[in-house]
């Protein structure tokens, strides 16, 4: 008996440490599976959007990049219909925005070029009365094929197209700078709101301002037409009037991107492009800002400066370079109307790598050429396409995104 309960025990602790072994053996087993269990898991979820032929591989995006709705897409379907009917002539016509010279010419002058509209000045509307502009304006684009742009220039204090004019005495706009340092934002947004029922009671349907260059000291170019250095009360005027002006029925035109910045006046002789030479970075995080925020809230024109960014592109001026008119559709996110500065207010044929201003002007992705001389702009436009310098597509494009904003904005039913 005794011999047998000795057996039993050794059987037992035998039995034991065999349950044990194994138990260990499992755990360690268990936490090897365990700790190779995520990279698995992660092996998979990289792996699966393969298993669905459909779903396009996700891509890491520039974090510059904006995504951009198209702002005339309202107008879209009835633009491609009208491009249908439209010559080769038509088109290149509707790339050019002319300055009036002679407001009794302006209807001739619009048919004859076809074109997308033009700017008038204060000089076209001397001895006028109320009534007279108003009817002028209305000629002018009474018996045009394709309904025109009507373009004033009313910033206040230098720059203004009728408020000055004695018709409309009870109008008396400061230059921006001054209505700020006047009143804050809460008194430019008030003058805002009076320029534009002005405009619009006499016809016009676009204003080219609010300038939103970020100006600091009185010797900079665009000091008195800016109202601060203050990237986001430039920006809060830039969204304001993209917002107020427009929904009253005047586009508004940005001006003047990428932004003049620190560039003294005394720059400026008429010959040739000023120069910008600051980091592309420093404009990219401040000058950018208010166009950004235009943008964003529906602005339906940028107008391009004629200023030498180097540091951006030192072979073209921003009106005539495609990298800067591709950061404007990227980087600040604009699906309007892209619009150049004045192009022949001086010679800027040194930086259209070799072609006319006004075709590199097209080449780089501008919608709509503000010349005075629009008759030599658009036989050098034309000729372009004839020769295939500039692709029928390109020219097919920009005009699309002309008619549209024409039809998105009601200047075209």
């Amino acid at each position: 008996m005794k011999k047998f309960v000795i057996i039993s025990i050794i059987l037992i602790l035998i039995a034991g440490g065999i349950f044990g072994y194994s138990l260990y053996h499992f755990m360690q087993v268990n936490d090897m599976f365990n700790k190779s269990e995520p990279v698995a898991t992660e092996a998979v979820t990289e792996a699966e959007p393969a298993k669905d032929a459909t779903e396009a591989p996700k891509v890491k995006r520039d974090d510059n990049i904006v995504d951009t709705k198209n702002i005339f897409e309202e107008g879209a379907d009835k633009a491609s219909a009208a491009l249908q009917d439209m010559t080769q002539e038509e088109m290149v016509g509707q790339m050019l925005l002319g300055i009036c010279a002679d407001s009794s010419t302006a209807p001739a002058e619009m048919q004859k070029y076809a074109l997308a509209g033009m700017l008038f000045t204060s000089e076209n509307f001397q001895g006028m009365s109320k009534e007279d502009i108003t009817n002028a304006l209305k000629t002018a684009g009474a018996d045009t094929k394709v309904k025109p742009i009507i373009a004033a220039q009313e910033e206040g204090g230098n720059y203004t197209t009728i408020s000055d004019l004695p018709a409309f005495s009870e109008y008396d706009f400061n230059a921006p700078r001054t209505e700020f340092e006047n009143g804050g934002l809460q008194a430019v947004q008030k003058a805002e709101d009076d320029k534009t029922t002005m405009l619009k009671s006499v016809g016009f349907n676009m204003n080219i301002a609010p300038v939103i260059d970020l100006a600091s000291s009185g010797d900079q170019m665009m000091y008195t037409r800016s109202i601060s250095d203050d990237v986001d009360t430039v920006s809060s005027y830039a969204e304001y009037a993209s917002k107020f002006d427009q929904a009253k029925g005047v586009s508004i035109v940005l001006s003047h991107f990428p932004g003049y910045g620190t560039i003294p006046d005394s720059a400026y002789t008429g010959v040739g492009a000023v120069e910008d030479d600051r980091p592309a970075e420093t404009i990219r995080s401040t000058d950018y800002t208010p166009f950004k925020k235009g943008a964003a809230a529906g602005a339906h024109c940028i107008m391009v400066s004629n200023v030498l960014v180097k540091n951006l592109d030192s072979a073209h001026t921003a009106a005539l370079s495609p990298s800067i008119h591709t950061e404007l559709r990227t980087n600040v996110g604009f699906s309007g109307l892209i619009m150049t500065d004045v192009l022949d207010d001086a010679d800027y044929s040194a930086y259209a790598e070799g072609n006319k201003p006004a075709v590199q002007a097209v080449l780089a992705g501008n919608d709509l050429i503000l010349v005075k001389d629009y008759a030599t702009a658009y036989n050098d436009i034309l000729a372009a396409v004839k020769d295939g310098t500039i692709s029928e597509t390109q020219l097919k494009d920009a005009v699309t995104r002309v008619l549209s904003y024409k039809y998105t904005t009601g200047i075209m039913k």
